[in-house]
């Protein structure tokens, strides 16, 4: 108040708020495009460094763990469950493993022109089940070192190829070794890629592929330039999936694929389905976090471009509104970051709703507050607009007196109030 009373015009004041303003929006910019992308991909190195150091850190206690899907070419699966763990120790408690694999006369079915055609199923051909068990590293036949688990006090349940019969060995009085797979890199059709650790450009270029350049091109998904299949963005897939079901139909019609065939082809077919369903929750993430990223920057600018106004003192209100106004507005302004990022998930909604909403209306305020504390003016083209809609509003209120039935509108108010 002091400065403006010295005749200093607002803009002259403004001009080192919005400076400052700007160079914090340069230093988020910063945080958000490179540095946190940069920090969290180096944390889950780390972390996977970790797991390959010890595999049962990666087992949650009560659950079962391992593989989602089957690997592409490869026979079998295996997932681990265990009732808890020994922090001290690190002994498993109540250890079961179960390994399974796809085969052709399974309950799942998709539909082509009305008709039923079976797709096969999952089932489980060995389960080890032990009462303790413990991480061990011993040196192997060709003289590097594997980790394995120790396994006391259980037994192996496994069925034959046939499937006819099944065989039962006990070791309670005993113990084995179930050697743990090499961290070697799978084979599968999934996005296991999180927009958190790229950096913004590498989030634009993987976004791009999502929907149209070419999901082989994704991380993770460079099987499928090996085995010579492209897929442009998700809209491609679709239709790849769709084909795949007719080829499968007409080939267990006709007979031309074998048993194995059929079952390699039902596993893609079925990852890829996966990825086609996964596929649209990744590209809203990711799309999410771009306009997160450049929402935040522009939200520096916009709580100094207010910080200003509320700034000045009041004397019908006193210092202690302006304090309590700035505390609603932060309140207001990450209720709504918050929210939008889950409202941006509805199909309905566009991707840049949920992290814009709060910078728009948290601007919203700002110019309100501003206009109404200072003596600002709009810039003219807002003004013309603002003065349009006034005249409009003032012509239509015109228009709805002189009708009749406004007037009956008006004696039914009086009458009830």
């Amino acid at each position: 108040t002091a400065i403006r009373s010295a005749g200093v015009s607002f803009p002259r004041i403004y001009i080192n708020f919005l400076a400052f303003g700007f160079v914090m929006a340069l230093t988020v910019g910063y945080l958000n495009f490179y540095l946190s992308p940069e920090n969290t991909r180096k944390m889950n190195e780390f972390n996977k460094w970790v797991l390959a150091y010890n595999p049962l850190l990666a087992i949650t206690p009560g659950q079962f763990s391992g593989d989602k899907t089957q690997d592409l070419f490869e026979k079998r699966a295996r997932t681990m469950y265990t009732d808890g763990m020994n922090s001290d120790t690190g002994e498993l408690r109540g250890v079961q493993i179960r390994e399974w694999e796809i085969f052709l006369e399974g309950n799942e079915y998709f539909h082509i022109g009305g008709k039923m055609i079976p797709m096969g199923g999952s089932r489980i051909i060995q389960i080890i089940n032990a009462g303790k068990g413990n991480l061990v590293e011993k040196q192997g036949p060709d003289g590097d070192y594997e980790k394995s688990i120790r396994l006391k006090d259980g037994w192996i349940l496994e069925w034959s190829d046939d499937r006819k019969s099944f065989s039962i060995t006990d070791f309670r009085n005993g113990e084995m070794d179930y050697n743990i797979p090499k961290g070697k890199e799978k084979k599968t059709l999934e996005l296991n890629v999180k927009p958190e650790t790229f950096s913004m450009p590498v989030l634009f270029q993987i976004r791009n592929n999502m929907e149209s350049e070419g999901l082989e091109k994704i991380p993770g998904l460079e099987t499928l330039k090996e085995m010579g299949i492209e897929i442009k963005g998700l809209v491609g897939l679709k239709q790849m999936v769709e084909q795949m079901k007719i080829d499968l139909a007409m080939g267990a019609a006709n007979g031309t694929l074998t048993p194995d065939q059929m079952t390699q082809s039902y596993s893609v077919l079925t990852q890829l389905m996966a990825l086609m369903q996964q596929g649209k929750k990744v590209l809203t993430d990711f799309n999410v976090e771009i306009h997160r990223r450049i929402a935040m920057p522009i939200s520096c600018l916009i709580f100094f471009f207010i910080s200003f106004p509320l700034g000045l003192v009041v004397k019908r209100s006193g210092k202690g509104m302006s304090f309590t106004l700035a505390v609603v507005f932060l309140m207001i302004y990450f209720t709504f970051f918050t929210l939008g990022s889950t409202i941006s998930y509805n199909d309905k909604v566009p991707d840049w709703i949920g992290p814009w909403s709060a910078n728009i209306l948290i601007a919203l305020l700002s110019v309100n507050i501003m206009i109404k504390r200072t003596d600002m003016d709009l810039p003219k083209p807002i003004q013309k607009v603002l003065d349009k809609i006034s005249d409009q509003k003032e012509k239509l209120t015109e228009r709805l007196e002189s009708l009749s039935i406004w007037g009956k509108i008006k004696k039914i108010t009086k009458r009830g109030s």
